[in-house]
């Protein structure tokens, strides 16, 4: 079996890769399926190619006319060139099919490789759209969303929300299967509590509107008045740049600027040794419908990492996971409920330790990739 993915890199990147790595990579170390790599610069973060014939970057500019033919014939060689002859291949789309793709997933269909769809967000209520294209990718995803029965094979949903959307459009509820957000065990460790003076509270992710970050920034502000030993750590990369520039002005004009670091977007190696050193996790959201919709990437790591979790109870989060057991959830867009669980972790370290333990539960039990991976796996043993 033979899958060739589309849209990310496989093994470094943002959160994108992050999902199908975590999918895949038991297969590939299994030596159940061969795999081929396709994937946007934009979508790299720090990845650079190291010039396999399986992997190719690729990108445009939708000003450039050029940029897109060469766009649209260097695909069509790799997906043609990559095809495995009498075998099964399968061509794993990330994300929404928008006017970028999808031009790439009717190519492939039209080889004779079987669609698979992983849609992670609901295009109908995104909260950020940054310029003219963003606006078309997110109105021809809806658009190619709907279309999805004629020329995918398979559809992934990453929240019970987008699961029940994608059933409601397909004639034939085995096309749809719900994966949420996982984690590699195998790979995040449990980070043991050390006893510094400093207590590090991390956010990694993205800076959108759905985000609330706005409400984590005034949490902390308030919070270092009363904890000085205090330090918020940020990492990641903007969906939007005005929005990422809207946050950074709520950090410049924060009292406990000082007290906030943001290290940028960082390679696993880096991500992972900046998780060892952080006590509590928090994952913040609005109470939008994009918010809603989803599911927070990083939460099952965070969960699995063995330190305490503050996150916002939106979506699919209150539904898998107990409040005040395996986490600590508080009101989407609540600045002081937000205070207030930091306060009762920094008041109380024990619980650092305490919430990690059952965060780690419930990682693996809820979230562990390899029983997700064994899923897609036999689904896609079932395309014909």
């Amino acid at each position: 079996m033979h899958v060739l993915l589309l849209g990310v890199p496989l093994f470094e990147g943002m959160a994108g890769s992050v999902r199908v790595r975590n999918l895949l990579d038991p297969l590939i170390q299994e030596d159940k399926i061969e795999w081929s790599n396709l994937y946007f610069s934009k979508q790299a973060g720090n990845y650079k190619n190291k010039g396999e014939a399986h992997v190719m970057e690729v990108e445009m500019s939708m000003k450039s006319i050029p940029s897109i033919v060469r766009f649209l014939r260097d695909s069509f060689r790799f997906i043609n060139s990559r095809k495995v002859p009498r075998g099964k291949n399968l061509f794993y789309a990330y994300d929404t099919p928008d006017l970028k793709t999808i031009f790439l997933i009717l190519y492939a269909k039209s080889k004779g490789y079987k669609v698979i769809l992983d849609i992670v967000e609901d295009n109908s209520v995104a909260s950020s759209i940054d310029g003219l294209w963003n606006w078309v990718r997110i109105k021809s995803g809806q658009y190619f969303v709907s279309l999805a029965p004629y020329y995918a094979d398979l559809l992934i949903g990453i929240s019970h929300h987008l699961y029940k959307k994608l059933s409601g459009i397909v004639k034939d509820i085995s096309k749809v299967i719900y994966i949420p957000v996982t984690v590699d065990l195998q790979k995040i460790k449990v980070f043991e509590a050390g006893k510094k003076e400093t207590v590090k509270i991390f956010y990694g992710g993205s800076f959108g509107k759905k985000d609330g970050l706005e409400y984590l920034i005034g949490a902390f502000n308030k919070l270092n008045k009363v904890y000085p030993s205090t330090e918020l750590i940020l990492t990641g990369k903007g969906e939007s740049k005005k929005d990422f520039d809207q946050i950074f002005s709520l950090i410049q004009q924060s009292e406990a600027s000082r007290n906030i670091n943001y290290l940028g977007f960082l390679n696993s190696e880096d991500y992972l040794a900046v998780l060892s050193d952080c006590d509590i996790f928090c994952v913040t959201r609005n109470n939008s419908l994009a918010a809603n919709t989803g599911f927070p990437s990083k939460l099952a790591e965070f969960l699995a990492s063995g330190k305490a979790v503050v996150a916002s109870d939106v979506g699919d989060v209150g539904k898998l996971l107990v409040g005040d057991r395996d986490l600590i959830l508080v009101p989407p867009e609540n600045e002081d409920a937000l205070f207030d669980a930091f306060s009762r972790v920094l008041e109380d370290k024990s619980l650092i330790e305490k919430f990690g333990k059952a965060g780690r539960i419930a990682a693996k039990e809820i979230f562990d990739n390899r029983k997700y991976s064994s899923l897609l796996f036999e689904r896609m043993n079932c395309l014909t």
